[in-house]
């Protein structure tokens, strides 16, 4: 998917799994540096070479004309059976409130629908207000709620929502 954005930049949802092997390993250790900044140790996703040997995996990146060939922007998600759980969506701090997040999370609803799955789920964190808007106005709607799910008074909020065929 290709879109412009509202200063003219060129950004681009593009598959891990379809570029190089080199320049994937290059673009994984970006966001794993990203990571590491936007999440608690204890939630910190495993960013190594491995995750693009699994068939089941998808890791997608936002990349600007501007920055080519990096990323600004990334998700990832396991399509089990015919469900997709989203288990990160993740922006640059600087490239924050300008609809990127948007433009990932609806490319990620496009791949689900044209993968034929019947739904998308996904956790979030009480207190992460930002994703939870995201979530909801992408059409998500929240089923329930676990306390200490990431740890002590970090309630999780399970998100889910179906498509219809």
């Amino acid at each position: 998917m290709v879109t412009s954005h509202t200063d003219g930049t060129v950004l681009k949802v593009l598959d891990l799994g379809s570029l190089p092997k080199e320049s994937a390993v290059a673009i994984l250790g970006t966001i794993a540096k990203l990571e590491k900044k936007s999440f608690p140790a204890t939630e910190v996703f495993d960013f190594t070479p491995s995750i693009l040997k699994k068939a089941n995996t998808r890791v997608l990146f936002v990349a600007s004309q501007s920055v080519p060939l990096s990323a600004i922007a990334y998700c990832v998600y396991v399509r089990w059976r015919r469900t997709i759980l989203l288990h990160k969506l993740c922006v640059f701090e600087r490239f924050r409130g300008q609809g990127i997040g948007k433009l990932l999370m609806g490319n990620v609803l496009e791949r689900a629908k044209e993968e034929r799955c019947d739904s998308l789920e996904l956790w979030v964190d009480q207190a992460r207000m930002v994703a939870r808007n995201l979530y909801t106005r992408s059409g998500l709607r929240e089923e329930c709620v676990v306390n200490d799910y990431y740890g002590p008074n970090r309630n999780g909020i399970k998100m889910s929502v179906q498509f219809q065929r």
